[in-house]
């Protein structure tokens, strides 16, 4: 594949899963306003608890999506039909295997749910509903869900994000239908089982047209010494993915039982809000990782670091300024939005800014890693990272409730993420000294730090008084600008900035000659 089709397919993928995205976060603020509404924040609290359970239990998947993914690169490079049917076999058979596994498990942790919520809530049925919960991720696992896998790999991520979007619509729909007629929690969680096993459905469907030779019976397994080269993968992404979960998915759990189950339901809806912006920009990583492991495949090592250094200095910006503005604009959007009695304490909105910063600059790593193999190096890093988070957040939990288990987050990220990820991409991925990187992220750092002061002491002057509308319009203005001034002021000189800005400007040329050439055609 040439350099134009990889640019043309990562952005298709870019621009259908930022539409995705975009859409499933105006949804997820309708469905979330009538939620509260109609429901309480004990509900919300019990959502945010077992979806975080439900995150852990996916560790029976142990990272071999990611394996599955990067094993067929290769065989799509070299239209080899018969071994990606070889491939998706195996895919299917574990993930049944996965299902059953995360079913068994999940019920065997039904007589511990108590243990998990402090000061439980008024809520009836809390383990009928934990079973509804568990039930929806065991049938991702069954009802095709490896499928979409062959779409991730061959660049056409596209196709399975349209038909997230028809069935968001859908769900979102439906679930807002049920809370204002009936009121009833149950109802609103089978809504999001039926659409979940609806859209793996119909991207199966899709698969076996796009790709026909999947459906010719061949009873020829994968080569033993293959299957050995994946699961070996899968033993090394197995830490990365306990570690990734312990990491991310232990928080709520750990607030329900040390802080109390009502503090997740407030904490939901300011995450709902930082989740929605990782789902965008994570998008940007989501759609340019086939391209990336394609051109790993075919393109030489100096091209590759050039590459890494353009998309790293791009995540930086992104990231940076969403942080400088989720740390700014949050809490008073959620008061306006949902009123007083839904808000937290400013330093917890704070962690929360810096855990979506600091994750951000991970993925971003992480999607490198991945495209370029590096699977067995660093493979106990995440474990390390998960043992330091869960320790640091029950006792940080203890002195600063909610704000020491955010904190605990992005605390022990920093501890090893920060200096080790760049050292094993730039030492083993491209052969490269990584201390001028470690000083290039460290004033990038400090330069962050300051401009989130300036916009806090900004902020504080604004909301004298009170939050009000029209105050909140002129400071997302500010917010808006003044990051992005400053980033632009600085950075105006080094390459990066100059290639996105030369790409930019160009396209708007481009633009601007073809509206003139078209005006004159009609004329």
């Amino acid at each position: 594949m040439n350099n134009v089709s990889r640019k043309k397919n990562s952005f298709i993928n870019f621009i259908s899963g930022i539409g995705n995205r975009l859409l499933t976060m105006l949804l997820s603020f309708a469905v979330r306003t009538v939620f509260v509404k109609y429901l309480n924040a004990e509900y919300l609290g019990v959502n945010g608890l077992y979806t975080n359970i439900l995150t852990m239990l996916s560790l029976a998947e142990l990272g071999f999506g990611t394996a599955m993914v990067y094993s067929m690169y290769k065989p799509l490079a070299e239209k080899d039909e018969q071994k990606l049917r070889q491939l998706m076999k195996l895919y299917k058979k574990v993930y049944m295997i996965i299902g059953w596994v995360v079913l068994v498990v999940g019920l065997c942790l039904v007589p511990f749910l108590d243990v998990l919520i402090k000061d439980k809530p008024d809520v009836k049925g809390l383990t009928f509903y934990y079973i509804l919960f568990l039930l929806d991720s065991v049938f991702s696992y069954w009802f095709f869900a490896y499928k979409s896998s062959l779409l991730q790999a061959d660049q056409k991520l596209y196709i399975t994000t349209n038909y997230s979007i028809v069935f968001n619509i859908i769900k979102s729909g439906l679930q807002i239908a049920v809370l204002i007629i009936l009121h009833n929690f149950t109802a609103y969680l089978i809504m999001q089982i039926v659409c979940t096993i609806g859209q793996n459905i119909c991207v199966a469907i899709k698969v076996n047209k796009t790709y026909p030779y999947l459906n010719i019976k061949d009873k020829t397994k994968l080569p033993k010494n293959e299957r050995n080269k994946i699961f070996g993968d899968v033993k090394a992404l197995m830490l990365t993915k306990i570690g990734y979960v312990a990491l991310n998915g232990t928080d709520n759990i750990i607030i329900s039982a040390f802080v109390g189950v009502k503090q997740v339901g407030l904490l939901s809806n300011f995450l709902m809000i930082s989740d929605a912006i990782t789902a965008v920009l994570t998008q940007v990583a989501a759609s340019i990782s086939a391209s990336l492991g394609n051109f790993f495949v075919k393109e030489e090592n100096d091209s590759g670091y050039c590459l890494f250094k353009r998309i790293d200095f791009l995540n930086f910006w992104t990231h940076g300024f969403s942080m400088v503005a989720l740390i700014t604009l949050l809490k008073p959007f959620v008061n306006i939005w949902l009123g007083k009695d839904y808000l937290i304490e400013q330093n917890a909105v704070v962690c929360i800014g810096i855990n979506f910063f600091v994750a951000g600059f991970i993925n971003t790593m992480s999607t490198f890693r991945t495209t370029l193999g590096l699977f067995t190096q660093g493979k106990y890093r995440p474990i390390i990272v998960a043992v330091i988070n869960i320790g640091l957040s029950i006792l940080l939990s203890y002195k600063w409730g909610m704000t020491g288990v955010l904190a605990a987050t992005f605390i022990s990220r920093l501890c090893v993420n920060l200096w080790y990820d760049p050292l094993l991409i730039h030492r083993d991925g491209f052969n490269k000294p990584v201390k001028p990187y470690y000083f290039k992220l460290l004033f990038r750092f400090s330069l962050l730090a300051c401009v989130v002061v300036v916009m806090q002491l900004i902020s504080s002057a604004v909301f004298v008084g009170g939050v009000t509308i029209i105050k909140f319009i002129i400071m997302v203005i500010i917010t808006a600008i003044l990051p992005n001034v400053v980033f632009a002021l600085v950075f105006n000189k080094i390459e990066e900035f100059k290639y996105f800005k030369t790409l930019f400007f160009k396209n708007i040329l481009k633009k601007v000659i073809l509206a003139i050439k078209s005006c004159k055609i009609k004329n």
